[in-house]
């Protein structure tokens, strides 16, 4: 199994800001509306994966939870995560129009069992990060507007193998540079492409995304 995969995906499960911090990650803003939904499709070499995020916030803190199925080649099953996050949003500028947020996530991944020689070997991840996203949402038209977004993060992870008569790790930090450019639509729904683009691991490929956001419930 490649455990490079996790290092291309980590960055999928940032935090989806609320209220004006949502263009820190390519997001609408969620003053009128209470909560989002954002679903996508990510993709790298040897892997691919969906996932969805529900999130809640206000105009100083926010947080969510998220899950994700992923399938990689040559290894039969579905690995499943899920992950909790958090942050925090300042808006800077002359104009206040730039949201920058330190962000956090958590998140654990259970992979499908493997046959090796006869035995079956299961594993699982645990992994952390932490860093800053940047964004803001600019106009191009009275019909759309664009949220250009950047984050830099620093992912650690451990990896856990079950042997026979007890179990092995390893664990491994390394950073994610992601960014993209988020297309709103309608005040309550956008198209977000983005990248990630892990450095500091051996291996790791791009991962290229795009997800679907709606906004819903009345404040």
């Amino acid at each position: 199994m490649k455990r490079q995969i996790l290092a291309a995906f980590a960055a999928s499960l940032l935090p989806l800001a609320g209220a004006q911090a949502q263009a820190c990650l390519g997001l609408s803003s969620l003053v009128t509306n209470s909560t989002n939904l954002t679903v996508g499709g990510l993709f790298t070499s040897g892997a691919k994966a969906i996932d969805a995020r529900l999130g809640l916030g206000s105009s100083i803190a926010f947080g969510g939870v998220s899950a994700q199925l992923r399938d990689i080649d040559h290894v039969d099953g579905t690995a499943k995560s899920v992950a909790i996050d958090g942050g925090l949003s300042y808006m800077v500028g002359t104009r206040k129009n730039v949201a920058v947020c330190p962000v956090g996530t958590l998140g654990y991944v259970n992979y499908p069992d493997v046959e090796v020689l006869g035995g079956s070997y299961g594993s699982s991840e645990t992994y952390g990060t932490a860093g800053i996203a940047i964004g803001s949402e600019v106009g191009t038209s009275s019909t759309m507007r664009l949220i250009p977004f950047a984050a830099l993060q620093a992912a650690y992870t451990r990896f856990t193998v079950d042997v026979a008569g007890g179990t092995e790790s390893d664990t491994e930090t390394f950073g994610i540079l992601s960014g993209g450019l988020s297309f709103v639509l309608t005040p309550t729904f956008l198209i977000r492409p983005h990248i990630s683009l892990p450095f500091g691991v051996e291996d790791a490929d791009p991962t290229y995304g795009v997800g679907f956001s709606f906004a819903f419930g009345r404040r």
